[in-house]
């Protein structure tokens, strides 16, 4: 999950299954997720060029599992 990849300096924190049941709920945690890994934030974090390479794959991973679940019909 993210906070391996990321590591703990992203802040972000695994969310249990119970808390993604809705396509609500999946897309706050969507949307929290990539605001972990958006490109802009990093720049405002000062992100080496090791974590903006991991991030931006994380990024269109991300976008791509969002537009598989959107086109699945939730």
């Amino acid at each position: 999950t993210l906070q391996y990849i990321l590591g703990p300096e992203s802040g972000w924190q695994p969310l249990p299954l119970t808390e993604v049941i809705t396509s609500a709920a999946v897309k706050r945690a969507y949307r929290k997720a990539t605001l972990c890994v958006h490109p802009d934030k990093l720049q405002q974090r000062g992100a080496n060029i090791h974590q903006k390479y991991i991030c931006e794959k994380v990024f269109d991973l991300l976008k791509e599992a969002w537009n598989r679940f959107n086109s699945e019909g939730r």
